[in-house]
This record gives C-alpha cells, sequence and structure tokens, in this order.
C-alpha cells in the first residue's frame, strides 16, 4: 500500500461519512470490484 488516496477512495470514504452512523456498512468502503469478487465467490461455493 501506497499510503496515498486515490480519487474513488476518498470518494468512498465521503460517501460513508455522510451516510447516517446507524446505515453505515463496512462494505461500504470497499471497492465495486471487491464486492462483486466477494459475491461471485459466495455464489461459486453455494452450488
Amino acid at each position: 500500500m501506497s499510503g496515498h488516496l486515490t480519487s474513488d477512495e476518498w470518494q468512498r470514504i465521503t460517501e460513508f461519512a455522510h451516510t447516517p452512523k446507524h446505515r453505515r456498512r463496512p462494505e461500504q468502503l470497499l471497492p465495486k470490484e471487491a464486492i462483486a469478487d466477494a459475491e461471485e465467490e459466495s455464489d461459486s461455493t453455494t452450488t
């Protein structure tokens, strides 16, 4: 990890910070690609 945040990372952090505390989920901070990959893995293990 380089220590520098990309504009996409800043956008996810900002959206997370503006989400009401009771609706925040750690997954909001993940890139959309990581969420899609995780869903694909869970689908392949259930079939």
